[in-house]
């Protein structure tokens, strides 16, 4: 981003201010603009008045926006009376955007939709946006799993020449169906992001293909042995000394309830490679899952204290050492 001749262009219409949320001022400044996602971006006037607010980094995704932003200058608060006044949906566009940004899922579905309703641009589509913010809030189950399908078969209908766009979204509604009990879904959507990958030359497609293998193995052939080959597949050259790999693969294991004892030999030396700070801190979570996973919670207890010290700053470490407390007295209470 720094020395990006595209994005250095376009961020001189603004002033940058970085802010690391972890640290120092900067855990001030982003509670007080109710920061819980990296990387976000806030563009406020000089008096910390929001104008437009955004979550993540891709570079045309980022340049179009921050364009976008720019472009109108009133406060969010002004946006909002304007729709109400005045639909647009460029204006439908930047509330959505805003909302997503601050967790408002249900806010960031309707404003997408009248953006889709409103749009007289015949390149303009928000099929995605509509669809992601569901996802996001499907844990919360805001939205009839019948509506999130829905948006997830238009958002790949508008898809259809993008590969890449159809793995995400049939890989992640495939995840959705799965925790919904629908295991035609699961294996239909997996389906469609097999066949937008099947047989393509690019690279990321294989992997892409490969990837999809394993969720397919794993969810629909219920063949948790071949998936974890088939994991172990996509990773990485090299991945067995890489602590960040062995760390991604002990996660992966975690996440599915699979190869756990494997998991945690590779998750042990994940932790001894490891660079002390941060990044041994997150390889001793991954770790204290595997374990509290594998019933002993007493040294994922040991095991989240040692990351509270290798990242003293970390605002989840010192959770994960109170939850890891109260599952350890409450076993031993039962």
């Amino acid at each position: 981003m720094n020395t990006d001749t595209d994005v250095q262009k376009t961020l001189e219409s603004v002033v940058l201010y970085q802010v690391d949320a972890e640290k120092g001022d900067g855990k001030i400044l982003a509670d007080s603009f109710k920061v819980r996602a990296y990387p976000t971006f806030i563009l406020a006037n000089g008096s910390g008045q929001t104008i437009d607010r955004w979550l993540g980094y891709e570079k045309d995704y980022f340049i179009e926006t921050v364009g976008s932003a720019t472009a109108d200058l009133t406060l969010i608060e002004e946006k909002q009376t304007r729709f109400m006044e005045s639909p647009s949906a460029g204006t439908a566009e930047a509330l959505g955007r805003y909302n997503a940004a601050i967790f408002n899922y249900r806010d960031a579905v309707s404003h997408y939709r009248q953006a889709q309703s409103l749009k007289t641009d015949p390149k303009s589509d928000f099929t995605y946006e509509i669809f992601d913010n569901m996802a996001e809030s499907a844990g919360d189950k805001l939205f009839p799993y019948e509506e999130m399908s829905q948006a997830a078969d238009a958002a790949i209908m508008s898809s259809r020449d993008n590969p890449h766009g159809i793995v995400g979204i049939s890989s992640r509604m495939a995840r959705i169906s799965n925790q919904n009990k629908r295991p035609d879904d699961v294996a239909r959507y997996l389906q469609a992001g097999l066949d937008a990958t099947a047989g393509k030359d690019d690279e990321g497609l294989k992997q892409s293909h490969n990837e999809l293998m394993v969720d397919f193995s794993l969810m629909v052939k219920n063949d948790t042995a071949t998936a974890v080959e088939y994991k172990k597949a996509t990773m990485p050259e090299g991945w067995l000394n890489d602590p960040k790999q062995l760390n991604e693969f002990a996660w992966w294991c975690f996440e599915n309830n699979a190869n756990l004892e494997e998991a945690e030999k590779l998750s042990r030396k994940s932790v001894e490679l490891a660079k002390p700070g941060r990044d041994k801190a997150s390889n001793l979570d991954t770790l204290a899952e595997i374990m509290h996973a594998k019933g002993n919670t007493r040294e994922a207890l040991e095991l989240s204290k040692k990351a509270v010290r290798e990242s003293p700053d970390s605002r989840y470490f010192p959770q994960q050492v109170e939850r890891f407390e109260k599952l350890l007295k409450e076993k031993q209470g039962s």
